[in-house]
């Protein structure tokens, strides 16, 4: 568990994360410095994504995985902030690792 982290990834965008051979998770590997696979075969419920790497790589994977899902479908974020954003915290090595939350608002608001 020390250098895997799972994402949950809905049925209707996974197509979307993993991107034409693979290519959406072999570029956030190569920009997070990850190894990145989906471990279940059965495409009617969401998919597990396993990263793999150190606490940094596997949370900006996480994070670019979760944004892609977020352009599919609005909203999504929401529904794992807590999970996601607690779930490394204080992990590291100087005990200080966490992820920040901000809420931007278009100017009209």
């Amino acid at each position: 568990d020390g250098d895997l982290t799972i994402v949950s990834v809905p049925p209707d965008v996974v197509g979307y994360v993993q991107g034409q051979g693979g290519g959406v998770l072999r570029s956030i590997e190569e920009e997070w410095n990850t190894l990145m696979f989906f471990i279940d075969t059965d495409l009617t419920r969401s998919q597990r994504v396993a990263i793999f790497g150190n606490i940094r790589g596997r949370r900006g994977s996480e994070l670019k995985v979760l944004s892609a899902i977020e352009t599919k479908m609005p909203g999504y974020i929401q529904t794992v902030r807590d999970e996601v954003f607690n779930r490394d915290r204080y992990k590291d090595e100087t005990g200080t690792w966490g992820t920040d939350w901000m809420t931007f608002k278009d100017e009209g608001e």
